[in-house]
């Protein structure tokens, strides 16, 4: 049996990437849906963009701040 400092180290690399990954394309999947909205003259597509951004902050922050 491991310690929990043991079972959770995200200092390996691809640990890290591939918890990574699935935020990062829903962000950008986010980002995209805005992208669309906006072209379809809907209102709500500065909103998708943002949150997409704000997201993708979050993802950066929690790599900086956390994982690495």
């Amino acid at each position: 049996m491991c310690s929990a400092h043991e079972c959770m180290d995200f200092t390996d690399s691809a640990i890290t990437y591939a918890l990574l990954i699935f935020p990062t394309l829903f962000a950008i999947t986010v980002i995209f849906q805005g992208i669309s909205k906006m072209a379809k003259e809907e209102s709500d597509g500065p909103v998708a963009i943002g949150v997409g951004v704000f997201l993708l902050l979050l993802i950066a922050a929690a790599y900086f701040l956390f994982i690495r």
